[in-house]
């Protein structure tokens, strides 16, 4: 990745508020931030631990990274489990690669391995895996990597001559302090101005500013700590106090589709404030929220159903200048499980892919996809070897069954950070929340996707996660008079 890349952002000050009014962006950095949209939520938390010290911000997902990292490997259905929730994987990636600043610090980037005897032993499957802790069927790993030209993993030719990356043309642009983009005109100013309520350009000052890594990294944080990430990012450069908001109950019309059976869950309260200390769930609840990880930010946005948080996000998302490309950002790659999908999350297809391989060959040190084939049309060759994706076969089938291993019990705190339930932890617990036994009270409580989607919203913005998604259940019931 080029961390090196720098951009000129030539910033419109109101000197008076000392506030960013605007910014004329080129096409690289608009490229850039576009492409924030695509990222993995568990990999901008991951940015962010990193390089951002900006506490409050996706402190909830923080936690659940390090969650992952500090349960042990049995607690996985399989070793890849675990990877893929440390290392999530973006269905743009191909396209980031394309940007002169591309902000996924994954190093386990998509490639595709192969068993290294598959083309010459029957007991192999005929199988690719994106992870080399895959087992091919014959027992051993699949750790042979195979090139896939980057259109073929895109499904078509990714940037032109005239379009970017993610941007519908090769244009200078407007940035507002709330990251509404358009093309750079003289009308697109004066609307800017004027719906800011400027009559004219006097008290303001132009900035020239670079632009690189750290800075986009601090813009990123700044999405979910305020609506003013310019300001707060490139002029002003102090720690943003993250609000705590109220958050509407997540209202979901169920029509007539099936209702999906919800996960049983014991919510312990501390009955003075009415905040959820830990809950205690089976691995089906667990699966769920560490399924946030894996959602692209514009998808996790996309569950606030009435737009009331991440309002610069909105904006990106609703930007007339992003190309017209496959709105997909709603779906994961298949390999991603969850045995009861609550959020009714889609998953697109892995595609099957042709390696010519010669027969008579006894040993073959390059294997090369050459393309995605189509069984029902397609005439192979017969040294054609037939590909497809090992992540639903053999022993990854599990994968329909979630992420960790059945029959486990574990805790969740309320800024979602999870451990197996044992004696020790919930101890630990109760002593760093101060808490007295006699103030605490058990709930049972039946989570559906109305209350996971609440939860979703709340880790976006708060550190308590489990009270605010739950606010509903933890009001105090009237004593009946007697």
């Amino acid at each position: 990745m080029a961390k090196t890349a720098k951009f000129s952002l030539k910033l419109l000050i109101d000197e008076e508020k000392n506030k960013v009014v605007f910014a004329e962006a080129c096409q690289d950095f608009v490229d850039t931030l576009f492409s924030l949209l695509t990222l993995p939520m568990g990999t901008i938390a991951r940015l962010l631990e990193k390089h951002q010290k900006l506490p409050q911000a996706l402190g909830c997902y923080k936690n659940l990274n390090a969650s992952v990292a500090n349960l042990g490997i049995d607690n996985f259905q399989t070793e890849v489990c675990k990877t893929m929730l440390m290392y999530p994987k973006s269905k743009k990636e191909v396209h980031c690669r394309k940007l002169k600043l591309n902000m996924d610090d994954t190093a386990h980037s998509s490639k595709f391995f192969v068993c290294p005897k598959f083309y010459k032993h029957d007991s192999c499957s005929r199988y690719y895996s994106n992870f080399t802790t895959s087992k091919c069927s014959c027992g051993g790993y699949m750790t042979k990597e195979v090139r896939v030209p980057e259109e073929l993993q895109a499904g078509y030719q990714v940037g032109n001559g005239v379009d970017g990356v993610f941007v519908c043309c090769r244009s200078s642009f407007i940035v507002t302090d709330d990251l509404k983009v358009t093309l750079n005109s003289i009308g697109a100013i004066a609307n800017v101005l004027k719906d800011l309520g400027y009559q004219g350009f006097r008290d303001m000052q132009e900035m020239i500013i670079q632009v690189g890594f750290q800075e986009v990294v601090a813009l990123l944080g700044c999405l979910f700590t305020t609506n003013a990430p310019l300001t707060y990012s490139f002029l002003r450069k102090d720690i943003v106090t993250l609000t705590d908001a109220t958050l509407s109950p997540s209202v979901q019309e169920i029509g007539h589709e099936q209702v999906q059976p919800g996960f049983q869950v014991k919510v312990f309260v501390r009955k003075c404030d009415r905040k959820i200390l830990y809950v205690e769930s089976s691995e089906d609840f667990i699966d769920s929220l560490l399924t946030f990880l894996v959602l692209p930010l514009e998808m996790a946005w996309s569950f606030s159903d009435d737009n009331t948080i991440l309002e610069c996000v909105r904006n990106l998302h609703r930007s007339e200048a992003r190309r017209a490309l496959t709105p997909d950002f709603s779906e994961l790659p298949d390999y991603y499980p969850c045995r009861n999908r609550l959020l009714d999350i889609k998953t697109s297809p892995l595609p099957k892919f042709e390696c010519c391989i010669p027969k008579d060959s006894d040993y073959c040190s390059v294997f090369n996809f050459t393309r995605p084939i189509n069984l029902e049309w397609h005439m192979l060759p017969q040294d054609t070897v037939i590909v497809s994706s090992k992540d639903k076969y053999d022993d990854l089938m599990r994968y329909t069954d979630g992420f960790l291993r059945r029959g486990t019990k574990f805790i969740v705190s309320d800024d979602l950070l999870v451990t197996t339930m044992n004696s020790s932890s919930t101890i630990e617990l109760l002593r760093k929340n101060q808490v007295d036994i006699s103030d605490i009270e058990e709930l049972a409580i039946s989570i559906s996707k109305a209350e996971l989607i609440s939860i979703l919203r709340a880790s976006l913005i708060s550190s308590s996660a489990l009270t605010k998604g739950l606010s509903n259940f933890l009001t105090r019931k009237p004593k009946e008079e007697t």
